[in-house]
C-alpha cells in the first residue's frame, strides 16, 4: 500500500464541491488501497505552491 491520492479541486467551496471531495476521499477509504488521501489548496495551483494538507491516512 504504497500508492497515495491527491485531490486538487478548483473554485470556491460549494455543495458540489463539497459533496464530489466526500465522494473521493470515502471512496478512497472503502477500496483501501492508498496510503494516503491528500488534497491541494486552490486546486493545481496548491499542488505546484506544496499548500497540500492530509485528508485521509492509513496505519
Amino acid at each position: 500500500m504504497n500508492n497515495n491520492l491527491i485531490i486538487a479541486h478548483g473554485g470556491g467551496p460549494t455543495a458540489v464541491i463539497n459533496a464530489s471531495l466526500f465522494g473521493a476521499v470515502d471512496e478512497a477509504r472503502k477500496q483501501g488501497c492508498f496510503g494516503r488521501v491528500l488534497g491541494a489548496v486552490h486546486g493545481i495551483e496548491g499542488v505546484l505552491e506544496g499548500a497540500i494538507y492530509r485528508l485521509l491516512h492509513r496505519m
